[in-house]
């Protein structure tokens, strides 16, 4: 299907004072559309600073991260903040909803922000397929931690983007909330032909994925399926 993102050469060192950290160490990738990426590696190995580098959340000290052709570190700001809206999805561990919206304001929040709509039917589409259009009025406070997950995979669909970062995105679940969501994510790729990169530290995760990335100490180790 084609490279949608690539990286070259990325590096990223810290500054804590009198020690430098070296999160990451020259790493060069190229992912491809519609596949599911696991990202794995012991805590600390620089597996999330990966992934914060990828999807432009932080600048790399050195190298390239292109997004469909385009250097997004080489942006300015406001238009790396438009593309990520138009073109990237988020989901976090710790879920990030808005608790004063509803379901539904959380899952379109993206478009609000973008002053876009979304196709006819799509959103309420998107909550039937994951099953939570019956809570679209209730507040994230009202809901389990399964149910708030469900919205923030839902609320990055909204702008049907191209490519989806998944930071530890089962990592606050029950076990078999954590399954439930690694179905969602694997759905997603298969009805909406969505590219993932997953970040977890859990093999068993990783192995759900179509393709496995292993970061020890800041540098690939290992790739796979």
């Amino acid at each position: 299907m084609g490279v949608i993102l690539s990286a070259r050469n990325l590096q990223k060192i810290y500054d804590m004072g009198e020690v430098k950290v070296e999160a990451v160490k020259d790493i060069s990738m190229e992912i491809e559309k519609g596949y599911f990426y696991a990202i794995i590696g012991k805590s600390g190995s620089g597996k999330s600073t990966l992934l914060h580098l990828l999807s432009g959340f932080d600048r790399p000290t050195k190298g390239t991260v292109e997004i469909g052709g385009k250097d997004i570190h080489n942006m300015k700001d406001d238009r790396l903040s438009a593309m990520r809206r138009k073109k990237m999805g988020f989901v976090f561990q710790s879920y990030n909803l808005l608790p004063e919206f509803c379901v539904e304001e959380n899952i379109r929040m993206p478009l609000y922000l973008d002053h876009t709509r979304s196709k006819r039917g799509y959103i309420r589409n998107l909550m039937e397929k994951l099953g939570i259009y019956e809570l679209r009025l209730k507040f994230p406070g009202q809901l389990s931690g399964g149910e708030q997950q469900r919205v923030a995979i839902a609320r990055a669909l909204a702008a049907q983007p191209d490519i989806v970062f998944a930071d530890e995105p089962t990592g606050s679940l029950d076990q078999q909330s954590g399954r439930e969501v690694l179905g969602l994510l694997k759905m997603m790729k298969e009805e909406w032909e969505q590219t993932i990169l997953l970040v977890t530290h859990d093999m068993e995760i990783a192995q759900t994925a179509d393709r496995i990335i292993e970061i020890q100490d800041g540098m690939v180790v290992e790739r796979g399926a």
